[in-house]
């Protein structure tokens, strides 16, 4: 069996979305993750070349690697669900789920893979473990980690509210129980809602300290006169999807009370936060306003400009 986790008995399959990516980041992750998995499944949420699709079954080497086109951007969710499909046909007990902005490091696979069993034996209902998301270079703010109030650490591991999907482990029997990612999300929040779907079933997530993951969030950031906020660069339209999907959030009985009250808070110390930034512009804060109303109101899907 191909990487299948050398001196890992778990068959894991990685899953790969991706969206206009920067090939050579692309091919970098793919190189990576190879070795340490059953199979590597890329969904292209734009069009690849031909020659790209042919570099990335070369860089796979003997590790099998299916390209999977929907045929148009079908968002993370559907994508997530297109390779949750695939690793159970592959009969896979595990998957790693990637973006195309992430760089896991050699044997991080394999690292969290063995997190992920060590949480298991000592009688955890980890639904999942992730890496420590760092930034990928000065200009990238990194995500932010959000602890879970128990303060639970177990086999090196902290409990946290949710850990963000790419670089994730998650563990396909209790993907089964817990259901799937909400493709209505589209984009933004899809790991935050199905982390506290997790936890109100009596799963749990987990994040390890001491397995970084270099990720790039955003664009960039920005920095907010006055007050200092480091701000990540995103266009108008990711920013109304962020804000409409955290709102529909607020709706949903699985979502903690303590949650709810804090993106009311922050969203609007954002929203005034992006007009700082962006010199009194009101392109980002009008489509957040405008986002969070429509996830008020339920109108979810793809987003529109």
């Amino acid at each position: 069996m191909s990487g299948a986790g050398r001196g890992n008995m778990e068959r894991i399959v990685a899953g790969i979305v991706t969206f206009n990516p920067d090939f050579a980041v692309l091919a970098d992750l793919v190189a990576t993750v190879a070795p340490e998995t059953a199979e590597v499944v890329v969904v292209t949420n734009s069009p690849m070349p031909a020659e790209e699709r042919a570099r990335l079954l070369d860089i796979a080497g003997d590790t099998p690697i299916h390209i999977d086109d929907p045929g148009g951007n079908v968002g993370l969710g559907e994508a997530y669900a297109r390779i949750m499909a695939r690793a159970e046909s592959a009969v896979a007990s595990r998957v790693i789920l990637f973006d195309q902005d992430s760089s896991p490091p050699p044997g991080m696979v394999t690292a969290l893979s063995r997190r992920l069993s060590a949480l298991l034996a000592a009688g955890e209902r980890a639904a999942l473990a992730g890496p420590l998301p760092v930034s990928a270079s000065p200009d990238h703010k990194p995500p932010t980690v959000h602890p879970h109030p128990d303060g639970r650490v177990v086999a090196e591991a902290r409990a946290v509210w949710f850990a963000i999907s790419s670089g994730s482990l998650i563990d396909i029997a209790a993907f089964r129980e817990i259901g799937p990612f909400r493709g209505d999300f589209f984009i933004d929040a899809i790991d935050v809602e199905w982390c506290f779907r997790a936890w109100s079933k009596g799963f749990s997530c987990w994040l390890a300290d001491d397995i970084p993951m270099p990720h790039r969030l955003g664009g960039g950031q920005l920095r907010v006169p006055v007050i200092g906020w480091e701000l990540p660069v995103q266009s108008p339209l990711r920013l109304g999807t962020y804000a409409r999907n955290q709102a529909a959030l607020l709706g949903m009985g699985h979502v903690p009370l303590r949650w709810k009250t804090r993106i009311c808070l922050y969203i609007a110390a954002q929203t005034l936060a992006y007009w700082l930034a962006d010199g009194g512009r009101t392109a980002r804060p009008r489509a957040m306003v405008k986002g969070f109303a429509a996830g008020l109101a339920g109108r979810l899907g793809p987003p529109r400009a």
